[in-house]
């Protein structure tokens, strides 16, 4: 039996190369269902063929199916023969069908093709920068090149090193290129000139004198104004130090208690009870940041007609720079405490002694806005008995301590 070849161009639309007999091809008259789709007339002896006569022969699709066809691509070099149902299977990995590029550069190419397609033609393909070993598309290649910090370039100045890698050329014309033009280290000194680093190389060496000249000159102006920082850094410390000491003396006084510290008791003792210092004034304090401002003063030896034998504890009103927004007369009540400094905290006896101001017109002199730096003082005649203030623990290492503490209950705040 001889074979032919025969083309079947209803079959899933391809065009097949089949080996068959010629009882084969005779019996292709009756068609099967899919070459009904489209056939009119045989493809063998062109005769045509009418629908009512074509049979869907089962038996006959089966033989067809068993026929052993050659690829569509043999033409191309493909080898595959094999049986027709096989012909799709063998499809998806014939090396002679065109596919589309896997990286979507959108070429198409035979399957054989696609390691060449990847690795060499693809320009989407990724390929490793020679210079930085980074991984780049083959697309992108020139613009990273353009900005690639390894990549070699030629020196501006065309010196003897040729090529530098891009990261490295600040620092090659820097410090490196002898063509490079830069000023005289003696520069800062006052030095002008200016050439390639070979020339200012030669020129340090010619001129030793004028350079140490010049960076004597440059060490003397430089001590001079060492100098001259040395004073302005040490008046600002000490300026530093006395705002910081205002500071610190603004904060103790303000609020409604204030402690005033007595040191060298027994001296100003005895210049009270000699009457060569009868009255002890205490630093100005206000009852809030824009309150009253206050003083205490203190008779070590008593006041009037109790000398010798009470000490005497008085507060006064001062004039005070916000004196228009509080309300007068004061009224508020004042707590004077002698402090116990004994150590052991549970025995301390402090002495306490409070005053509540008499509003009324008599004590305006007291109570009322101050018209002239400070009023007449008010307090307690008999604080504290003179013989108790050396028993208990009141003065210790020299010292006593006072607080004073205005009721703040009704007080305006600013």
């Amino acid at each position: 039996m001889t074979d032919s070849s025969l083309s079947i161009p209803t079959y899933d639309g391809s065009l097949l190369s089949v080996r068959s007999s010629s009882s084969s091809v005779d019996r292709l008259h009756k068609k099967t269902g899919v070459c009904r789709r489209v056939a009119s007339r045989c493809p063998t002896c062109q005769q045509p063929i009418t629908k009512d006569k074509i049979v869907n022969d089962k038996d006959l699709e089966k033989e067809i199916q068993n026929l052993e066809v050659y690829c569509t691509n043999k033409d191309k070099g493909c080898s595959w023969l094999g049986l027709l149902r096989n012909f799709q299977v063998h499809i998806e990995t014939c090396d002679f069908i065109f596919v589309d590029c896997l990286a979507g550069c959108g070429t198409k190419f035979e399957r054989r093709f696609l390691s060449k397609h990847q690795n060499e033609d693809c320009v989407k393909r990724t390929i490793t920068c020679d210079f930085c070993k980074t991984n780049i598309v083959f697309e992108d290649e020139i613009p990273h090149l353009n900005v690639c910090s390894e990549f070699k370039i030629p020196c501006p100045n065309q010196c003897s090193i040729q090529e530098v890698s891009r990261g490295q050329m600040q620092n090659h014309l820097d410090n490196e290129c002898s063509k490079q033009e830069i000023l005289c280290p003696f520069h800062d000194c006052g030095c002008e000139y200016r050439a390639n680093r070979a020339a200012i190389t030669q020129h340090v060496k010619d001129s030793p004198g004028i350079h140490l000249n010049m960076a004597g000159k440059t060490v003397s102006i430089q001590k001079q104004l060492l100098k001259l920082y040395e004073e302005r850094s040490n008046e600002q410390n000490k300026w530093i130090e006395l705002l910081a000491r205002k500071v610190n003396a603004l904060e103790k006084t303000y609020g409604p208690q204030f402690i005033w510290k007595i040191d060298h008791y027994q001296e100003r003792f005895q210049e009270a009870r000699t009457n060569k210092k009868s009255t002890l004034f205490s630093p100005h304090f206000l009852t809030s940041r824009h309150g009253y401002r206050l003083a205490l003063s203190i008779c070590l030896w008593g006041d009037g007609k109790v000398k010798g034998k009470y000490v005497s504890l008085f507060i006064c009103i001062h004039r005070g720079e916000y004196d228009s927004l509080l309300a007068w007369p004061f009224s508020h009540r004042v707590t004077f405490t002698l402090l116990d400094q004994c150590e052991d905290v549970n025995n301390r006896r402090h002495i306490i002694c409070t005053v509540k101001p008499n509003v009324c017109k008599e004590n305006k002199p007291f109570l009322g806005r101050p018209i002239t730096e400070r009023n007449a003082s008010f307090g307690c005649p008999k604080f504290v008995d003179v013989d108790t203030m050396t028993k208990f623990n009141y003065v210790k290492d020299d010292t006593i301590f006072i607080k004073v503490e205005v009721d703040n209950e009704e007080m305006i705040f600013i």
